[in-house]
């Protein structure tokens, strides 16, 4: 079965920023994004590939759910599946 363990989580990388006269340096680090700490247009949108996804591997069969496996997002789902 098609995993959703990339669309649970994501890291982040957050570029270097130098200091300015009123804010500290940010050194360059990675961040985890989950659904519990996006903001809420970022939550609706995770929310609703998730539901896409959900949609085309319920309404495809085993024939075809070989070729839409390693996909990460249903846009890429939908466009191998129109390749057939």
């Amino acid at each position: 079965m098609h995993s959703e363990q990339s669309l649970q989580t994501y890291t982040i990388l957050v570029q270097a920023v130098d200091a300015t006269d009123d804010s500290p340096a940010i050194p360059e680090h990675t961040t985890v994004k989950t659904p519990m700490n996006m903001t809420a247009k970022n939550k609706a949108h995770f929310e609703a590939e998730k539901e896409a996804i959900h949609l085309i591997l319920t309404g495809i069969g085993d024939e075809i759910y070989s070729t839409v496996d390693a996909c990460q997002t249903a846009q890429e789902m939908w466009e191998a599946i129109e390749w057939l």
